[in-house]
């Protein structure tokens, strides 16, 4: 009599797990393939990010002619030694540029397989006005820059940020 509620409780239980049940496979099969495709797309969502962010550095340095102190979240290592760059050598020059419009189209990305970098291709749009020494230019100029951007991911964190941006002639 003790072992039929123990069995009653076995059967009670993989009966719940759905123990020959051919739909609990297959619900388990898709979270797994789900669960395996998620990292890369939020690894995927986390460059998109650091792209933007970069662009939003880039139009604050262009404005400024100085580096913010959040621009390390987006951008890092030669990207941001050319950022300094520029902003030095417009200051000197007594050049400022202030940004009418700006966007960034990212065309497509491309993670590393080991997921600690990644490539992408985009398209810097934008308006600008150039100021010298405090007397605006004529005319507007418009800005269409095709890029590589490479990013670098930052420790195990789902983050990326930009590291090199290589524009396309």
């Amino acid at each position: 009599m003790r072992l039929q509620p123990l069995a009653l409780v076995v059967c009670l239980f993989v009966a719940g797990c759905g123990g020959a049940s051919g739909h609990t496979t297959i619900a388990a099969t898709q979270t797994t393939s789900t669960a395996q495709t998620s990292p890369a797309a939020a690894l995927e969502q986390a460059a998109r990010t650091a792209i933007e962010q970069n662009a939003k550095v880039s139009d604050y340095v262009l404005s400024n002619n100085a580096i913010p102190s959040w621009a390390s979240q987006s951008t890092a290592g030669p990207a941001l030694a050319g950022l300094r760059g520029s902003a030095a050598q417009r200051k000197e020059a007594k050049v400022r540029v202030r940004v009418l419009a700006s966007s960034v189209r990212i065309n497509s990305i491309q993670l590393n397989p080991s997921y600690l970098s990644a490539t992408a291709s985009i398209v810097y749009e934008g308006r600008v006005r150039v100021y010298k020494n405090g007397h605006p230019e004529r005319r507007t100029i418009r800005l269409k820059e095709p890029a590589h951007v490479a990013l670098h991911r930052i420790g195990n964190e789902t983050r990326f940020v930009v590291w090199r941006v290589a524009v396309v002639k």
